[in-house]
């Protein structure tokens, strides 16, 4: 038994002395952010005197480790993602602690002579420019291939599972892409075709194909890019007989002139709305997406506030798709500052019943200081002139305006 423990130990020293040489490679990256927010009114109600002031903060990781050339495992978490002073937030000091620690991605890659594979819990829903983007993270594979200036792309992704250990079958919620797009540096175009099919819940079947073209451009000083979404499909019931046909189409154009230090643009953007009056048709499919923030306030990525408006379901959310949007902004920047303002304005693809279409016109002021090249303070102010849309159905209701005030202290590592 001495014998045996006298030769673990010596195997134990070898490795420990032989371990540096054969780690793997590791290299880490992320940000942590802290942000205040005075959020005045954001339910639009009349003489309302509630205010919402508050941080929050986030730290993200991301972690790729090289096993090998061409052999990657990458890894994203993030940590205490939490508005400070919340009771159900402070758990360090109990067995809930890991509720503040939530992995985003963990997934391995590897490249071979045809092209790049991944396989494992990733990033999904991005696509072309900012809009319509709405990320989430879910399992998936997928190949990446490129030629010369064109890169064509496959993936398939698993939303939903409800086979395992249920009395059904085909429980699954599966996505399909084939993606293709040009890029020399001047021009980026291409188009995703994504098939979609949803059974989680046996009562209905919903199907969708999905068709999205985009296209950025850079013509010297003028730079433009514009997307479009297109959705059909339908839904059946258990028996397979049809029941509702789904639709979606949203587009988006933007144009920035770049004029020495400073830049003017507009952009315009359409996301079609549900009519309620068509009984056999869901609409609304297409959307600009959560993660598209034109607006401090209207159809904000949902941090804050969140949601406009509060009467009888006169609100708006973090995604348009019942609308058209209207911009100008411009902007510029001096040595460590940027500063960018805009004006907006936006009204209801479908009125959906309500006295008017109008959600308002909203005016937005931002800018940002870079501290250290790796540290920027951000300040915002965004105000927005509520539209009769938010009186609902009734014209007797009252409104009133609101207005947004953050900032930003954000570490880049």
């Amino acid at each position: 038994m001495k014998k045996l423990l006298v030769v673990l130990f010596a195997l134990g020293l070898v490795f420990s002395f032989s371990a540096p040489l054969m780690a793997t490679d590791v290299s880490v990256d992320g940000t942590f952010r802290v942000r205040g927010w005075i959020d005045s009114n954001s339910a639009l109600m009349p003489d309302e005197a509630t205010q919402s002031a508050y941080y929050d903060q986030r730290l993200r990781v991301k972690t790729v480790f090289k096993v090998a050339d061409g052999l990657q495992v990458v890894a994203r978490f993030d940590a205490l993602d939490t508005i400070w002073g919340r009771a159900d937030i402070a758990r360090s000091d109990t067995t809930q602690s890991q509720d503040n620690l939530q992995f985003d991605m963990a997934y391995m890659q590897f490249t071979t002579a045809i092209g790049r594979i991944q396989a494992g819990w990733m990033s999904d829903g991005v696509w072309g420019t900012g809009f319509g983007d709405c990320e989430v993270f879910t399992g998936k594979i997928t190949f990446l291939s490129k030629v010369d200036n064109v890169y064509l792309y496959l993936n398939t992704t698993k939303r939903g599972e409800g086979d395992r250990g249920n009395q059904f079958s085909d429980l699954d919620a599966d996505g399909y892409v084939a993606a293709a797009w040009y890029n020399d540096g001047g021009i980026n175009a291409g188009l995703l075709y994504k098939y979609w099919r949803d059974a989680t819940n046996p009562a209905q079947l919903t199907t969708l194909n999905i068709l999205i073209p985009y296209v950025k451009a850079t013509f010297g000083d003028l730079y433009v890019e514009g997307e479009i979404i297109w959705i059909g499909g339908e839904r059946e019931n258990a028996a397979g007989a049809h029941m509702r046909d789904m639709e979606g189409l949203a587009a988006y154009f933007k144009v920035k002139m770049n004029l020495g230090p400073g830049y003017i643009g507009g952009l315009m953007a359409y996301a079609q709305g549900n009519d309620p009056a068509d009984p056999t048709t869901i609409g609304g499919m297409a959307g600009s997406g959560c993660d598209w923030q034109p607006c401090l306030i209207l159809f904000n990525d949902g941090t804050c506030p969140g949601q406009v408006g509060r009467i009888a379901g006169a609100t708006t959310g973090s995604v348009m798709n019942n609308g058209y949007l209207y911009q100008v902004f411009g902007g510029m920047s001096m040595d460590k500052l940027s500063v960018k303002a805009s004006l907006s304005h936006a009204v209801a693809d479908e009125a959906q019943g309500y006295v008017d279409d109008v959600y308002g016109t909203e005016f937005d002021l931002e800018a940002a200081y870079k501290i250290f090249d790796n540290l920027t303070y951000s300040v915002g102010f965004g105000y927005l002139w509520a539209g009769d849309w938010y009186k609902g159905t009734n014209a007797a209701n009252r409104i009133d305006d609101t207005y947004l005030l953050m900032n930003k202290l954000q570490v880049n590592f």
